[in-house]
């Protein structure tokens, strides 16, 4: 792929009052840009990750690269769905995360406030004031950057012109148990136990299997899928935060937009993938006129919206032309 102009920094918003009650001063957005400048760029689009992702789409020049760094590779560049020779495409790590936005890791983990996907989608309509954008061509959200997606759908801070979810839902996922083991990992971790960094591990491998990954590395003729996923889990594990994911993970499960979509006046193309077993096709189907649906057939479980990228591509353009 040809070199790709792109940028990356941190936005300091002195305070950001949140949802609970509480406010988070300073609030940090981690974010990378590729493209042109906003004022230079004929489109303007907000990509938000998965939850477990950094900002880094793509490698951005002279930064670490993050252990998932080209995620969107086959989104976004020269030539691609969004044409970086003229589509300036902004990518904001999530707030909770640990790839530049506040989080439980900065701190004392225990004693983060309690966000919401409400209070992210807040941080980042001050993040795109700050830089004077006041309107966005799209926003699109991979899983739990789809939620994100929806909470723009139902009251985005700025002026969207229309909105895509990938793989994601109205409604968060998660259980009060699956917090509390998150949590009980976390601090395990954070005492440096070796037992509890091995869970981390085997957590991730656990993850990216149900994901849908060894499907697809076999699919693709690699010998030991197994092995692959191991050395993919060794590398984020290392650098993801467990705080971060609890944090993230609580986010999820307050989520819940479904009866606010009826309202809903921007145009919203929602793609889910027929083998995902996290948002399985079949468990939603709000009615709302500006809500155009559609399931994606792949290999990829989960994953499919990046790693088999074409037909979610041609499904998105299809719904969006209609």
């Amino acid at each position: 792929m040809p070199d790709v102009v792109a940028s990356t920094g941190i936005h300091a918003e002195p305070e950001l009052p949140l949802d609970s009650g509480a406010r988070l001063a300073p609030a940090l957005l981690g974010w990378c840009r590729y493209g042109p400048e906003p004022a230079r760029a004929r489109r303007i689009v907000l990509f938000l990750h998965g939850i477990s992702a950094s900002p880094q789409a793509l490698p951005v020049p002279g930064a670490a690269p993050a252990p998932d760094t080209g995620w969107g590779a086959d989104w976004i560049g020269p030539g691609r769905h969004f044409d970086t020779r003229d589509c300036c495409v902004l990518v904001p790590n999530a707030l909770g995360s640990c790839f530049g936005s506040s989080g439980p890791a900065d701190a004392d983990p225990e004693r983060f406030p309690a966000i919401t996907i409400g209070d992210t989608v807040r941080l980042q309509g001050r993040w795109l004031a700050a830089q004077g954008i006041d309107r966005l061509d799209e926003v699109i959200g991979y899983s739990y950057g789809g939620y994100q997606a929806f909470q723009w759908a139902v009251g985005g801070p700025v002026e969207t012109g229309r909105i895509a979810v990938l793989a994601s839902s109205a409604l968060g996922s998660g259980s009060p148990a699956e917090l509390d083991r998150l949590r009980a990992l976390a601090r395990a971790c954070r005492q440096d136990d070796p037992r509890g960094r091995a869970q981390w591990r085997r957590l991730r491998e656990a993850t990216l299997a149900r994901y849908g990954m060894a499907d697809w590395l076999a699919a693709q003729g690699c010998a030991d899928p197994a092995a692959r996923i191991a050395a993919e889990a060794k590398a984020w594990a290392e650098r993801f935060s467990p705080w971060s994911l609890a944090a993230l993970r609580a986010a999820a499960m307050a989520f819940d937009v479904r009866a606010r979509l009826a309202s809903c006046r921007v145009p919203l193309a929602w793609l889910r993938g027929a083998g995902d077993l996290l948002f399985p096709p079949e468990n939603e189907n709000p009615a709302a006129p500006s809500i155009r649906q559609a399931t994606v057939p792949g290999l990829a479980g989960h994953l499919s919206p990046l790693l088999e990228s074409a037909a979610w591509q041609a499904a998105l353009r299809s719904l969006q032309q209609a």
